[in-house]
């Protein structure tokens, strides 16, 4: 190939590449909140959350899965700070993510022997938005907070970094700095899975080049390896000397029961990756099946590039350029026999297809790296095959961004998928409230608070039949307490869950508003809401007769006093309750006898009597303190013949 020929095929791949990044700019702007779902809404509201305490563990905070640090919040924090915007900040962020894909996959490629056509390719097709869903390609990778981008660049970057050469630059020096910090920082947020899924095999495969003496040991490649080790146990050891509870340990492996379907459903999962299943019935031969049907011979050319690779490899007749390719092909056949071994269906009935994302990636990168070497001679066919190639890109890309609009501008002419969440906030902006009750649903609450930061949204859902119940997955655990409501509040319910609303709620509350999904309303004082029982956290709390797990004899009224039998008894009995500081406990009741006592409060520690105190005749408040501890539980007796009104339990935390 002539020197003019190869700077125009050059050229073209990477006029190509600096397109695709574009197309993904502009089209997120555009997008802007409409792409917002719900494990977005749970970092965009918990990175608000981090800049409005001024500290990345933000106090009282229930993490579900990671800490949320290794994604795009720490690019977006400071700029929220300077506009107070979550969806400016987070899109920048992206845009530096993107530019920073760019830049890796250019230096991979490069130290694995590619030329500078394979780098633009590379970034090509790692940066197409194969599949929009919550949990798919292009929103774990480049949308929204990036999810997944972080963690698959780390081991991309360790190869780098050990085939830097040895005698290595200061550059080598300080992307080991940044790569060390990388490592700390995942390790920390979400604990060993990028370090045993993604840097594992890398670091096993240079030990095993090493000892056949392919690769040396320099202090450089020592340090990259040492260093791993090292920020990963620091980064997971502080997470536990912090007490951080994160989820992200809980996979398990599969038994003689589940194996079977778990290993079928990771090959789909492969296929889903790349969105290779459409959403609804498609005819093979219209713009969606044929789309479709491209989609599937990409993932299946992937699967049959990784098997031909490892056959070579374990056949000793891959070719001496493709051989530092095996950093990749590891990456991807180590994440492959994990996803095998482990039982990853636990919130999808097929496959949790998002853990592909760390072997598929550099699979792609092998494909970018290896079609070129492979067709370098003779001469004709290296011609034909970069015009093949670059025809087959544009078709590619073409139709991967089409669709990818399409599935954000939808067909029946709605804008984004959180379009119902946008008309809520909408009607809740023109309210005076602080606080909004979502019934029935905790993603439209996830969502909706990453839209309107300036509102409160908790989510109110059925606990164990015992009753609605405060409930978060990703923010403050005192936004369950009841205590913490003390003013008017909207209260947005499905209009097909009308039933669950509790009546303590209907009873105090006027419709203000409707959509074409939700009813809202709005209390006329306080709402009678709780969640968490005890004071597990927080300064103070309120429990109610009929709170989570309290048992209690009589009746209980739309204000959710009880009506206690006069027969007396015991007459209530609190769930088991934990104190985290010292605590005033307040029993609030009434009689309609005039002096003398009533019934007495108990306080129990298991199977021990704490306290003990007279309930008082008339309006009483029975007020006795109690230790930090856990398994108190809190008994009501009262005389014969007495019937009493017990309002609520009181906790305030003594100084």
């Amino acid at each position: 190939m002539t020197k003019r020929a190869g700077w125009l095929k050059n050229a073209f791949f990477w006029a190509a590449a600096a397109a695709q990044v574009v197309f993904l700019c502009l089209v997120s702007l555009r997008a802007g909140g409409a792409v917002v779902e719900e494990d977005a809404g749970k970092a965009y509201t918990h990175m608000m959350a981090m800049w409005d305490s001024g500290t990345l563990l933000v106090p009282d905070w229930k993490y579900i899965t990671t800490m949320e640090l290794d994604c795009t919040t720490l690019l977006a924090l400071p700029v929220y700070g300077l506009t107070g915007n979550p969806i400016l900040a987070y899109w920048l962020g992206n845009v530096a993510v993107l530019l920073a894909w760019v830049g890796l996959l250019t230096l991979l490629v490069r130290r694995l022997g590619g030329g500078w056509a394979s780098c633009a390719g590379a970034a090509c097709l790692v940066l197409l938005p194969y599949e929009f869903y919550m949990v798919g390609y292009w929103n774990m990778m480049f949308l929204n907070v990036s999810q997944y981008a972080f963690k698959v660049m780390l081991p991309l970057l360790l190869i780098a970094l050990l085939l830097a050469p040895d005698r290595p630059r200061r550059r080598d020096w300080a992307l080991l700095g940044v790569y060390l910090a990388g490592c700390w920082l995942t390790a920390f947020s979400s604990g060993v899975y990028v370090a045993a899924c993604g840097l594992a095999p890398v670091l096993v495969l240079a030990a095993w080049r090493w000892l056949n003496g392919h690769l040396s040991a320099t202090p450089y490649r020592l340090a990259c390896a040492g260093g791993s080790v090292g920020a990963t146990l620091l980064g997971v050891g502080l997470q536990k000397a912090l007490g951080v509870e994160t989820s992200v340990s809980n996979m398990n492996l599969n038994n003689l029961g589940t194996f079977r379907d778990n290993a079928a459903n990771c090959v789909v999962g492969f296929f889903r990756l790349f969105g290779c299943f459409p959403g609804e019935e498609a005819s093979a031969f219209s713009p969606q099946g044929l789309a479709t049907l491209l989609r599937v011979a990409l993932a299946g050319g992937l699967l049959v590039a990784g098997v031909w690779f490892a056959l070579r490899v374990l056949g000793g007749t891959l070719p001496q350029a493709l051989r530092p390719a095996c950093y990749p092909a590891a990456l991807f056949w180590w994440n492959m026999a994990v996803l095998l071994a482990l039982d990853t269906r636990y919130g999808d009935p097929y496959f949790e297809y998002r853990y592909h994302l760390m072997g598929a990636v550099p699979l792609l990168v092998l494909v970018a790296l290896g079609v070129p070497m492979l067709t370098a001679r003779p001469v004709r066919l290296r011609r034909a095959a970069a015009v093949l190639g670059g025809a087959g890109l544009l078709v590619l890309m073409v139709t991967m961004d089409v669709q990818a609009v399409g599935a954000i501008w939808q067909k029946d002419g709605t804008f984004g998928v959180n379009t119902p969440e946008r008309e809520i906030c909408g009607v809740v902006n023109t309210l005076d409230v602080e606080d909004v009750i979502v019934v029935d649903t905790s993603s439209t609450a996830e969502i909706c608070g990453a839209l309107d930061s300036n509102h409160r949204y908790t989510t109110l859902l059925e606990a164990e039949g015992q009753g609605m119940v405060l409930n978060i997955r990703d923010g403050r655990r005192t936004d369950t307490e009841g205590a913490y409501y003390t003013t008017p509040a909207a209260v947005v319910c499905p209009l097909e869950h009308l039933d669950t609303l509790p009546g303590y709620l209907t009873a105090h509350a006027q419709e203000v508003g409707r959509t074409d999904e939700y009813l809202i309303l709005r209390t006329d004082e306080a709402p009678l809401v709780d969640g968490m029982v005890g004071m597990a956290y927080g300064d103070r709390g309120v429990d109610y007769p009929d709170s989570a797990w309290y048992t209690c004899t009589g009746t209980v009224d739309e204000d959710r006093c009880l009506h206690t039998d006069p027969a007396g008894g015991e007459v209530l009995r609190s769930a088991g309750l934990t104190l985290h500081r010292d605590t005033d406990i307040t029993l609030v009741c009434a009689t309609a006898v005039p002096e003398g006592t009533v019934g007495t409060l108990q306080l129990w520690q298991g199977s021990t009597l704490v306290n003990e105190l007279p309930v008082a005749a008339g309006d009483a408040r029975v007020t006795m303190g109690a230790s930090a501890g856990e398994g108190y539980c809190l008994v009501l007796v009262m005389d014969s013949g007495i019937s009493a009104d017990v309002s609520r339990v009181e906790f305030q935390a003594v100084n």
